[in-house]
């Protein structure tokens, strides 16, 4: 039965390169040389304005304990999302639901599934290791990357099972297991974490084959809940009132977990944003672009999912360019706290000049509102293949970033006549869908 799944799961993943192996073989790795090349000459010419500094030397006792923060983070914010994959609801029942798969079979497959979910997270947990000169920690890490979907699995499963978590009470774990990763010496919280391992993975493995079908109603009831939307409410008041419906739609989409993938680019971009904090030689406006980016492409992934519910959008009376404007204002939305989060850590993290901190919070919004704004509004270009919009649009904001932040902040006038170009783009392509 392994073998069959694997080969099914192998077939689908020769289809998908099938399709795009010209993006991820020719096209990705044109734009990427070209940029490195420019950006090599860009940094090495202005790198004494982008704020190069001496590497800051961190603690094994710190880094342990950020460890453990960030791993907490990845818990509490990926329950939900982890939950709705995890169980059987209508809003995520395959056809492997049906099929007389083995439970065990299903676990371990899943399990397979989640650590390639968690390889980005593990690539840059790798990254900035070697920025801090931490090599030590490499194999830890990879042990932990390994092991993980064994807690969140447990975890979710046995904790669904007792008493299915609000959102508040998740939070509210989430800051006591903060408070006492803080707070308790290290050695106490590695033991905690090998005796809490084999008892989450245990209980993830047989809940799994037990407990999958008879919770899902009760999952199912927690990730329709709608509590909370009022704070939603009032960023949708500043955008203009012809796309407010539109993008109070997909903020309630993005809160309902019906774009799974926003949680782990959260994660990752806080990740981002708190290695302000150490960023040794790295600008921090860089650090801001590639955190705005990555949670800025979410709108991609919201835009992809909804492409079968589009059908409603056309038969609206409204024009076919605030679909694209709103998918260009969520992105902006949701990337807004970025550039304020970077530039408090860089603030509270070194001494700063009152005239510079307000320079650098200049740069960085607008670093961080060029990058979001040429994230969403390439959605169009790579509709139907994820990986093409994240090549083009990691092109354009790398280079926007370049300008912004090593030449002048006022070059951010020029993503103008892109964004410009970009609709007409857009346009055309949804009016092709339209008429198909």
């Amino acid at each position: 039965m392994f073998s069959l799944v694997m080969k099914a799961k192998l077939k689908a993943l020769s289809r998908i390169l099938a399709d795009e192996w010209p993006t991820y073989f020719l096209l990705g790795p044109v734009m990427v040389g070209a940029l490195l090349l420019l950006g090599r000459r860009i940094y090495s010419d202005f790198a004494a304005k982008m704020g190069r500094i001496e590497p800051i030397v961190l603690s094994d006792e710190t880094v342990v304990r950020l460890a453990f923060a960030l791993l907490l983070l990845k818990v509490f914010f990926t329950f939900l999302p982890l939950a709705r994959r995890l169980y059987p609801t209508e809003r995520s029942m395959s056809i492997d639901d049906l099929l007389p798969i083995p439970h065990r079979v299903r676990y371990l497959f899943f399990y397979l599934e989640q650590l390639l979910r968690d390889l980005p997270v593990l690539l840059f947990s790798v990254f900035f290791l070697m920025i801090l000169d931490k090599e030590t920690f490499l194999v830890p890490a990879a042990m932990i990357w390994f092991f993980f979907p064994a807690v969140e699995i447990g975890l979710t499963v046995s904790w669904i099972h007792l008493k299915a978590p609000s959102r508040a009470q998740l939070f509210a774990a989430l800051a006591v297991s903060l408070l006492l990763a803080g707070s308790l010496p290290v050695e106490e919280l590695g033991r905690a974490f090998l005796l809490i391992l084999p008892v989450l993975a245990g209980a993830g493995h047989l809940g799994y084959g037990r407990w999958r079908y008879r919770d899902a109603g009760r999952v199912e009831q927690r990730l329709i809940q709608s509590s909370g939307m009022e704070w939603f409410r009032r960023f949708c008041r500043a955008a203009p009132k012809s796309v407010q419906p539109l993008l109070w739609r997909d903020l309630i989409l993005t809160y309902r977990n019906f774009v799974p993938l926003f949680w782990r680019n959260l994660i990752l971009a806080l990740m981002l944003a708190a290695a302000t904090a150490v960023r040794g030689k790295i600008a921090p406006a860089f650090l801001c672009a590639a955190a705005v980016f990555i949670l800025a492409s979410t709108a991609s992934a919201l835009f992809s999912r909804q492409r079968p519910f589009r059908g409603g959008d056309y038969i609206l009376p409204l024009p076919l360019e605030r679909i694209w404007r709103a998918k260009v204002l969520y992105a902006i939305l949701l990337s807004l706290p970025i550039p304020w989060i970077v530039w408090g850590i860089e603030t509270a993290a070194r001494r700063v000049p009152p005239g510079e901190a307000l320079y650098l919070l200049f740069v960085l919004i607008l670093v961080g509102l060029a990058v979001a704004a040429l994230t969403g509004g390439t959605i169009c270009e790579g509709d139907q293949k994820p990986a093409l919009h994240y090549i083009i649009a990691g092109f354009l904001s790398s280079l926007a970033t370049l300008f912004i932040a090593g030449f002048h902040p006022l070059l951010f006038v020029l993503i103008f006549p892109v964004l410009n170009n970009l609709r007409g783009s857009a346009v055309t392509r949804l009016e092709i869908e339209e008429v198909a």
